[in-house]
C-alpha cells in the first residue's frame, strides 16, 4: 500500500486535484482508496433512513449493506488508525488523502504556506494541466510509501519511520515496496512497527501453527492473508 496526500487552504482546488489524481491512478490499473478530512461535521447517512434511525437510537457502530457497504462510527479516528483499518479490510495499491496536513506522508500542496519536509510538489491546482497531473502520479509511484510506523530499511542511519519517509521523498533512499513488513500490528488502536526479525518470527510461527488446522473444511485452500485479533483479558 502506498500513501500520498493533497493539502492546502480552502478554495485552492484540493478536491478537484484529488479527484484527478484518483482517476489517473485508476486509469493505470491501481486499486485506490481515499480519505477526506474536514473540520466540519460530515454525515455518511441521511435523516429518515433506517441506518440513521439506528444511530439516533444509540448504535455507536452502524453498518449499512446493500449495493454498497458503509460504516458510520461515533468516534474520531487518527489517520494512521484509519489507514490500518483500510489495509485490514481490503488492501489497496494507493490511498489518496485529502487533508490531514500534519501527518508525515508525501504531500502535494496547493498552498505555499503549507510546504514542509514531506512536500513532494507545490502546484496551482486550479490551473494544472492533464500532463502535469500525470507527472505527479509518476512521482507518487516512486515515493508513495506505507503507514509511517511500519517502514523499515537495512540502510544505516535511519532509525524511525519519519526519517525513512523523509529520505524517500528527498530521493536519498529507494522505497523497496516488496521488502517491507508482511505483518501489520496494532495494539489498542496504535499502529506498531515491526523490525525484520519480529516480522519473520510472527509470520513463520503463525503459518507453521496453521498447518495443524483443517482449514480446507472451511473452504480455505490457499493462505494469502491472515487476520488475528487477540484480546488480552485480565
Amino acid at each position: 500500500m502506498r500513501i500520498i496526500s493533497v493539502v492546502g487552504k480552502k478554495d485552492t482546488g484540493k478536491t478537484s486535484l484529488t479527484v484527478r489524481i484518483i482517476k489517473e491512478l485508476t486509469d493505470r490499473g491501481y486499486k485506490v482508496a481515499s480519505i477526506k478530512h474536514s473540520h466540519h461535521q460530515m454525515e455518511m447517512d441521511h435523516e429518515g433512513t433506517d441506518t440513521y434511525k439506528h444511530t439516533e437510537a444509540g448504535s455507536q457502530f452502524t453498518v449499512g449493506v446493500g449495493a454498497r457497504t458503509y460504516f458510520n462510527i461515533d468516534e474520531v479516528f487518527s489517520l494512521e488508525r484509519l489507514l490500518f483499518l483500510i489495509k485490514m479490510i481490503e488492501e489497496p495499491d494507493f490511498v489518496v488523502i485529502e487533508g490531514f496536513k500534519n501527518y508525515n506522508y508525501p504531500k502535494i500542496s496547493t498552498s505555499p504556506e503549507l510546504e514542509d519536509d514531506y512536500t513532494m510538489a507545490l502546484v496551482d491546482a486550479k490551473n494544472i494541466s492533464d500532463d502535469e497531473v500525470k507527472e505527479l502520479v509518476d512521482k507518487a509511484e516512486l515515493i508513495g510509501y506505507d503507514i509511517v510506523p511500519t517502514l523499515f530499511t537495512k540502510d544505516c542511519g535511519y532509525h524511525d519511520g519519519e526519517s525513512i519517509g523523509k529520505a524517500i521523498i528527498n530521493g536519498d533512499l529507494d522505497y523497496e515496496y516488496d521488502k517491507q513488513a508482511d505483518v501489520s500490528l496494532s495494539i489498542d488502536g496504535t499502529v506498531i512497527g515491526l523490525n525484520e526479525f519480529v516480522n519473520d518470527f510472527l509470520k513463520d510461527t503463525i503459518l507453521g501453527m496453521l498447518k495443524s488446522l483443517k482449514i480446507e473444511e472451511y473452504g480455505v485452500k490457499d493462505i494469502k492473508d491472515i487476520q488475528i485479533n487477540i484480546k488480552n483479558k485480565k
